[in-house]
């Protein structure tokens, strides 16, 4: 019996590490189900390739989107992303707790490198472009990008380059986030090894936000 000893504290070793404390969601993008606390909110989704493939949907008007039903509050996302159409663009988008505006947005033009730290419009605010950056090899397939939110600060890292920006209108409870990629009928791009995880000294477990149905289509 003690030989089985080793074995099995590796097993509990190997439990414990594939859930950290403070994840709150983990989805590597390799198989269904998906997570508890995402939802393909427009377009066409599936698993194809070791990851989630969104493909915009021409009679939605909408680029291709993953809602993360956790508040953007103390919060670090992570995950990588691949398109598959030249001319695609990228939108993040964070709406705050109380109203169904943006909050906190970035952008990003893969065929650039170009990316942007957004605070949109806010009561008597006008939208700013806070924060620019640019990739200077624009030769990698999958982009790395780690996003935190921290009271009043907005932190961007794709493919190692990082941009930040302080602004007031970010100190307010947030509400859930947005992965929007897309910009043409039937673009496509992949998501894998989305991991959303809590701040430290932030609370390290969060409930997730209850599901609203996507807007219908704009009658022709």
């Amino acid at each position: 019996m003690i030989k089985y000893i080793p074995l099995l504290l590796l097993n509990l070793t190997l439990f414990a590490e594939e859930k950290p404390v403070g994840v709150i969601i983990h989805e590597t993008g390799a198989h269904e189900p998906l997570a508890q606390g995402l939802a393909f909110f427009h377009g066409s989704w599936k698993f194809a390739d070791g990851a989630m493939l969104g493909e915009q949907v021409p009679t939605e008007k909408h680029t291709a989107t993953i809602k993360i039903l956790t508040a953007f509050d103390q919060i670090k996302a992570e995950w990588k992303m691949k398109f598959l159409d030249p001319k695609e663009n990228f939108l993040f988008v964070s709406w705050p707790a109380d109203s169904g505006a943006h909050a906190m947005d970035f952008t990003f033009l893969p065929d650039s490198g170009k990316f942007e730290l957004i605070r949109p419009a806010y009561k008597d605010l006008k939208r700013e472009v806070l924060a620019k950056g640019q990739l200077t090899d624009l030769t990698k397939d999958w982009h790395d990008v780690i996003c935190i939110h921290d009271g009043a600060k907005f932190t961007l890292t794709i493919d190692g380059v990082t941009i930040t920006a302080s602004d007031e209108a970010f100190n307010r409870p947030m509400g859930p986030f947005y992965l929007n990629g897309g910009g043409f009928n039937g673009a496509r791009y992949l998501v894998k090894d989305l991991k959303v995880t809590a701040l430290p000294g932030s609370p390290q477990t969060r409930t997730f936000i209850p599901l609203k149905p996507a807007a219908p289509a704009p009658k022709k």
